[in-house]
Parts: structure tokens; sequence; C-alpha cells
């Protein structure tokens, strides 16, 4: 139905992002790598959407890239994954990683994402193997540069936030005020949200 949704980001919450859009405010259910990739409110931003209408109600599921949100289709072709698990696995890998942690049939890997288990992990690599290209994986893997790096570090700094205790809204508002360099460490970005987390 929405291709993708591009509009000034009204709200930024744990796990979705509010865009306005021609004064209309779509609530977009996104991952935590692209939460933290994000800038701050009141930027402009573009989501690749999947709207999904289910018995359950219906929801707007929004990715910063495409091949993140074409992947995302092919995870919940898997019988099991549903939308919100699939956002689960996109917001902990990267296309690339979880391309080779189905190659590789890491199933640990897979099993970082926030409830999923071994079981679900087969799952996918048993459904996944045959439609995911060496050759393009090597490939992502290669092209992936300094925001991929940037964006990385940022993830495993909320994940440690997150794990100390403190609430993904907190981590996230305190991790957007931080002025991040190209070759910033895990380490350095911690120290320096935990300092912005206790003024």
């Amino acid at each position: 139905m929405y291709a993708y949704i591009e509009g000034t980001i009204a709200f930024l919450e744990e796990d979705r992002v509010v865009l306005d859009a021609g004064g209309i405010g779509y609530e977009i259910m996104v991952g935590q790598r692209d939460l933290v990739a994000m800038d701050a409110v009141g930027s402009r931003a573009r989501l690749y959407t999947y709207f999904q209408v289910s018995e359950n109600g219906i929801g707007l599921y929004g990715f910063l890239q495409y091949e993140d949100k074409k992947f995302f289709e092919k995870l919940i072709s898997v019988n099991g994954v549903g939308p919100k698990a699939g956002l689960a696995i996109l917001g902990t890998l990267s296309v690339s990683d979880l391309k080779f942690a189905i190659l590789g049939e890491d199933e640990k890997a897979i099993t970082k994402a926030p409830g999923v288990g071994p079981k679900l992990a087969k799952r996918i690599i048993l459904d996944l193997k045959d439609k995911v290209d060496l050759a393009e994986a090597y490939e992502d893997r290669m092209s992936g540069g300094n925001n991929d790096h940037i964006t990385s570090v940022k993830n495993d700094v909320m994940m440690a936030l997150t794990a100390l205790g403190y609430s993904s809204s907190d981590a996230l508002k305190a991790l957007s005020s931080v002025e991040i360099t190209e070759d910033i460490t895990e380490e350095e970005l911690l120290k320096a949200t935990l300092r912005k987390m206790n003024v």
C-alpha cells in the first residue's frame, strides 16, 4: 500500500517512530538498528514500509534501507515468523550478517534477536538457505562502510545500556545527544552516553 513514507520525525520511542508527512502522523514500527541510526526529532527521514493487515489488527513497519524491507518480506514468509519477530531479527543483525548466519547455519547469531529461540532459528535457516546468494552476501559485506560501523557500535551500546537496567527510551534519548565520530569505539560511546544519562 505504501512504498515509503518521507517526513519529519515527530516522535522517537523505543520501538517506533512517528513521521509527520503532509500534516498526518504515521506511527511506524522500527527495529533497534534503524532506530539508533535515525537523526533527532525534527529531522527528515524516509522509511520504506510494509503494511500488514491481519485478524489481530493492522501495522506499519519501516526500514531505512530498501534491502532491509525486501529481506523482511522473506523472513515473514517463514512459518512462525511474524512481523514483530522479523523486525526484532533485523533490529539485531544487519542483512549482511543475517545472510552469513543463514548460510553458515549459525543458529546462535539469529537467537540473539529478542523472542527468537533455537527452533525458530533452525526453521529460518532451513527455509531461507536456498534463497540467499553467497556472492551477493559477500558483496554486501564488502560494500559496508563507516555508517555500518557507527550503526553497529550504537546498536551494541543500546543493548549494553538496556542490560544495565536503563529503559530503551532513556538510552535512545541519551545516545542521540552524543556527538559520534566515524572511528568511535563501543567503549568510548558507552562512557559518553552514560555521562549524559547521569547528568
